[in-house]
């Protein structure tokens, strides 16, 4: 029986490093970082929320995705 995608990768504890480089890399013109604290300025609790929820969401897939990814 072959193994579920989900479960065909190692596990690397380098997360946090790995999220600072993807936090803090060159993104079109500026840094990624740049554009979230651009994002966090508004005072609106909803859309603050909104934002947020949004950020976590790339965060996490852009982890899911790197550790699928990843052959080293």
């Amino acid at each position: 029986m072959t193994e579920h995608p989900a479960n065909d990768w190692t596990w690397e504890d380098t997360a946090e490093i790995k999220f600072q480089e993807w936090f803090n890399e060159l993104y079109n013109y500026s840094h990624r970082c740049e554009w979230f604290y651009g994002d966090c300025e508004t005072e609106d609790v909803n859309q603050l929320k909104d934002v947020m929820i949004k950020w976590l969401h790339s965060a996490y897939l852009t982890g899911y995705n790197t550790g699928r990814c990843s052959n080293d």
